[in-house]
């Protein structure tokens, strides 16, 4: 019979168990942490939600400072995406988001955004403990790099700022591009015109046509299917003028 030394068997008992990717379909997911604003205010948030086809439903709550924000969380804009964790919800005019990198075990380099009637907008830090349930662990994707072969459907988030304590407005919005097809020969098609591609790494590069310039990066969508993002860091003429869209745009696979 194995035996262990009274330390030895404490530690074994006290190790946490060990992190493991997320998967889009990982089922009732709990997270809860601190979440500190760059006012100097210490509080905490938590979610109870189910992933399910990289989105996530449920509620969250958040207390910092003079914000307090209940709710449930918003649909188009709580999923999870490359290992990354998007939560938002609302109450009213008042509003909290959180994301950062997620496992089966935490959430780490998380940010921190807020808006309530009584305290303003606020950003800051958030970091927590995430409590999955079993079977969350992720199945094989397609890794970063993949080159689509789908005709992919692209479309970006777009902002319409409050004014006047009005809470800023998201919403879906079809991208310039509409639709991007890549050849294996180096050909790129959208609905509004047709060029060329190179290829470097996960990085591709437009070339002729109405996104002449355009860099977008090969990465797997919620489902686990190859897409291209168009980060708009990487997407800005010399004048400042996008050169896809006037935020970051997303092509993926119509589902």
């Amino acid at each position: 019979m194995l035996r262990f030394t009274l330390p030895v068997a404490a530690m074994l008992i006290s190790m946490p168990a060990l992190a493991a990717p997320l998967g889009p379909n990982a089922g009732a997911v709990k997270v809860a942490g601190t979440a500190n604003d760059h006012d100097g205010n210490k509080g905490s948030f938590s979610v109870e939600a189910v992933l399910k086809d990289g989105s996530f439903t449920g509620t969250g709550h958040l207390a910092v400072g003079g914000t307090t924000v209940d709710g449930p969380l918003n649909p188009k804009q709580s999923y999870f995406e490359n290992g990354k964790c998007y939560f938002r919800w609302e109450a009213g005019r008042a509003r909290a988001a959180v994301s950062g990198t997620c496992d089966s075990a935490a959430l780490t380099a998380g940010r921190l955004e807020s808006f309530s009637p009584e305290d303003g907008s606020k950003n800051g830090e958030a970091a927590g403990t995430v409590m999955a349930s079993s079977g969350a662990a992720a199945k094989p994707v397609a890794a970063a790099g993949v080159l689509p072969t789908a005709k992919l459907t692209c479309a970006y988030t777009d902002r319409r700022i409050g004014v006047a304590g009005a809470s800023t407005q998201y919403s879906l919005a079809f991208s310039n591009m509409a639709s991007l097809t890549l050849t294996p020969t180096g050909g790129y098609r959208t609905a509004n015109g047709a060029g060329t591609f190179s290829r470097s790494g996960d990085k591709i590069r437009l070339a002729g046509g109405p996104f002449d310039g355009a860099i977008g990066t090969l990465e797997a969508d919620r489902s686990g299917a190859p897409a291209v993002v168009f980060q708009i860091e990487e997407n800005r003429r010399p004048n400042g003028v996008h050169v896809v869209d006037p935020y970051t745009t997303r092509c993926t696979q119509a589902r």
